[in-house]
């Protein structure tokens, strides 16, 4: 059995930079990713390419075997504006969670990548 994953993306209205900083700062990162799945687990960052791409190991307490990792890169739209493209492999899950611990990742990242529009969609109509 293969490690499942799940991508998920999203275009947001700023540059890079700006989501960037969402992506990297823990105040700003707090606002759309701290859900309580998120802020349980540990986190140990595996890779960086400054303004482009961020790759992090993370797991529940007790659990380093069920580790997942989460890649993050921002890519730059024609005409301004940033594409966000999260990818997190799971660990190899149950035989029989298999389908259930995609499809909950998949929601989580849905939920998350919202947040993150949302923060973008705040700023530009001066609400914060």
């Amino acid at each position: 059995m293969t490690p499942e994953s799940v991508t998920r993306e999203v275009d947001i209205d700023a540059a890079a930079e700006a989501v960037w900083s969402a992506v990297t700062d823990p105040d700003l990162r707090s606002t759309w990713l701290d859900d309580d799945d998120a802020t349980e687990r540990s986190v140990r960052v595996d890779e960086v390419d400054a303004g482009h791409r961020l790759v992090w190991t993370w797991w529940r307490p007790d659990d380093e075997p069920g580790a997942s990792t989460v890649e993050i890169a921002l890519r730059p739209l024609d005409g301004g504006g940033t594409r966000v493209v999260v990818t997190e492999t799971l660990a190899m899950p149950l035989p029989m969670a298999k389908a259930q611990a995609g499809a909950s990742a998949s929601l989580k990242w849905d939920r998350r990548l919202l947040g993150l529009e949302l923060m973008f969609v705040g700023v530009l109509a001066g609400v914060r």
